[in-house]
């Protein structure tokens, strides 16, 4: 599932996905297009370390992804992390991907609600020596709240506002992806399907089909 042998830019989607919603694809998409990568990689996470809550069975969750992505050429899934069985941290993921496919250009998107936290990721100094970062913008997150968090990171920053690029001064870099603003929540979308609300505006297609098929997000799912 893995197709990335040529490739140079390379963007790293992690998550849980419990379920891919169409704000995920949307962030792909535009990160695909304003920093023309060769390609994005899913990386679903089975047993993530920082959520405590039960998650949908892992195995749902790459169909929905698959249903999801089938039609996007850019952008593939990467199971690697179901290799583990313990939690996987983004470093480990990182150097793993590095091991397989070379020493491309890598670049970890991440929310700027979870960019806020960075400094408490597991070896996360480590992390930001071996990928840049794409920060995609969040409701309620402004501008200010990003730069305090770059500047509180390690090194020093410069920042260019027409490029909304942050430089360390050892060529590591920030970019702010300011111009998306996705306020779908994966909760939020559960606690709709367990309710019965409409999510068509909120999920692909093929997605809810998935959903309704295999009885997912009631509350007498597993």
């Amino acid at each position: 599932m893995l197709t990335l042998d040529k490739k140079e830019k390379i963007g790293i989607f992690g998550g849980t996905f419990d379920p891919v919603h169409k704000g995920h694809i949307s962030v792909a998409r535009g990160v695909l297009e304003r920093y023309r990568f060769d390609e994005i990689v899913f990386i679903p996470a089975p047993y993530p370390p920082h959520k405590k809550q039960p998650l949908t069975d892992f195995t749902h969750r790459v169909a929905m992804l698959e249903s999801a992505l089938a039609d996007e050429p850019r952008i593939s899934i990467s199971l690697l992390e179901a290799e583990r069985r313990t939690p996987s941290y983004t470093i480990d993921t990182v150097l793993e991907l590095k091991k397989r496919i070379g020493d491309h250009q890598f670049y970890l998107i991440i929310g700027a609600d979870s960019f806020i936290e960075i400094h408490l990721w597991y070896r996360y100094t480590e992390l930001l020596s071996h990928t840049d970062l794409i920060v995609a913008a969040r409701p309620g997150i402004d501008l200010k709240i990003i730069a305090e968090q770059v500047f509180s990171l390690p090194g020093d920053f410069q920042y260019d506002s027409d490029q909304e690029i942050w430089t360390r001064d050892d060529g590591f870099h920030i970019y702010y992806f300011s111009n998306i603003h996705v306020a779908l929540s994966s909760s939020e979308i559960r606690r709709r399907l367990i309710h019965r609300d409409a999510v068509n505006e909120l999920l692909p297609s093929k997605v809810i089909d998935y959903i309704t098929d295999h009885n997912l997000y009631t509350y007498s799912s597993p």
